[in-house]
């Protein structure tokens, strides 16, 4: 099992979201084995071979773009079989989809994975979450995929087009993170929500938000500009902590 801890703040939809083991999640693919691998074909979870190029054919039109749900019939997606169980109020330490997305290699060679892992998890259940993080994985694999020389214009427009899902149909959604222990009187991770609306428009606005080429180059405005195309206005967060941008929905 690999088990990374990439980030100090974490998605999370409970406080012991990431203390469930691998082992315990259903991973199993048809016609994939450990004994056919050969050592050039990716990366293994369990049964699952993961692809770790960054070349992406998209399967459909609106694959990754809510309500689409081409990806589930996509035979390049390794998680189309894959069990991934969703926080559920009434079961709360059944859930497996953080556990099994912090499983896929960092950096470039897992973007890819994390591309088809999303947009599986959103075809099964259309969220906001879902759908943020699907776009996240399209935006890396467009960093990852574009140099100096050419972009991969393909990725850009899909991943624009999966941020602006984010806006159109889950607008008043968030995604819940964990940090901070000392705050806590008994040393516990503190959760709190963090609007999808705002991070979408913030990594769209700033490259240092992600970390990745920015997909709308050029003066922030022409992001502005973008987003009043799509019906949406953005107050830019400031620093230090970028957390009070604000977008609104432009009147009719």
């Amino acid at each position: 099992m690999i088990n990374l801890n990439r980030h100090e703040t974490k998605p999370a939809v409970f406080k012991h979201l990431f203390m469930a083991l691998l082992g315990a999640a259903t991973l199993f693919a048809a016609g994939c084995s450990t004994e056919e691998r050969d050592e050039n074909d990716g990366t293994i979870i369990n049964a699952i071979l993961l692809p770790t190029d960054v070349v992406l054919n998209l399967h459909c039109a609106d694959v990754g773009i809510h309500p689409e749900t081409c990806v589930l019939d996509d035979p390049e997606n390794p998680f189309a079989t894959t069990t991934i169980l969703e926080f559920d109020v009434n079961d709360p330490d059944a859930t497996n989809k953080f556990d099994l997305f912090n499983s896929i290699p960092a950096g470039p060679t897992g973007a890819k994975a994390r591309f088809y892992f999303w947009a599986t998890a959103l075809a099964r259940r259309g969220s906001g979450e879902n759908q943020f993080y699907t776009a996240l994985a399209l935006h890396e694999l467009f960093d990852a995929n574009s140099n100096v020389l050419s972009k991969d214009e393909l990725v850009r427009a899909q991943a624009l087009k999966a941020y602006q899902s984010v806006l159109d149909n889950f607008f008043g959604s968030v995604t819940v993170f964990t940090c901070c222990p000392g705050a806590s009187p008994v040393g516990e991770p503190v959760a709190f929500s963090v609007p999808l609306n705002e991070l979408t428009a913030d990594n769209l606005y700033r490259t240092d938000a992600t970390g990745f080429l920015r997909l709308i180059e050029g003066d922030p405005l022409l992001m502005q500009e973008q987003l009043l195309e799509w019906g949406y206005s953005y107050q830019p967060a400031n620093p230090p902590n970028y957390d009070d941008g604000v977008v609104s929905v432009n009147g009719g």
